[in-house]
C-alpha cells in the first residue's frame, strides 16, 4: 500500500472542521474535535512507519462516532454510524495489511 493512503480520513477531516471552524468560528468547533483529528494523524503517522498498531487510533475514533450515534441529538441525518463503521473497517484493513507484511 502506498504511504499517503493513511492521511486520507485525516486530511478529510481537518478540511472539513476547519472549513466549519472559518465559516462559523472557532469557538463552534469544539476542542475535543481537534482532538480526535490529531489522533487520526498519528495513526497515519504510525501507519506508514509500518507500526500496525497504530491503527487503533484511527479504531478509537471510529468507536467513539459509532458511541455518538446512539446519543439523541436531533439532527437530520444519522452521519456518525454510518462513517464510524467506514473509520473503523478502513483502519482495521490497514492494521491487518501491515501486520501480515511485518510477518512476511
Amino acid at each position: 500500500m502506498k504511504k499517503s493512503i493513511y492521511y486520507i480520513p485525516a486530511v478529510i477531516a481537518l478540511l472539513f472542521y476547519a472549513f466549519l471552524a472559518i465559516a462559523s468560528g472557532f469557538g463552534s468547533v469544539n476542542l475535543v474535535v481537534w482532538l480526535f483529528v490529531a489522533l487520526l494523524f498519528a495513526a497515519a503517522v504510525l501507519l506508514s512507519k509500518n507500526k500496525w498498531w497504530g491503527a487503533l487510533f484511527g479504531v478509537v475514533v471510529g468507536f467513539v462516532l459509532i458511541w455518538m450515534s446512539f446519543q439523541y441529538s436531533g439532527q437530520a441525518i444519522d452521519i456518525e454510524r454510518p462513517l464510524g463503521i467506514a473509520i473503523c473497517l478502513f483502519y482495521v484493513i490497514c492494521g491487518i495489511v501491515l501486520f501480515r507484511k511485518r510477518k512476511n
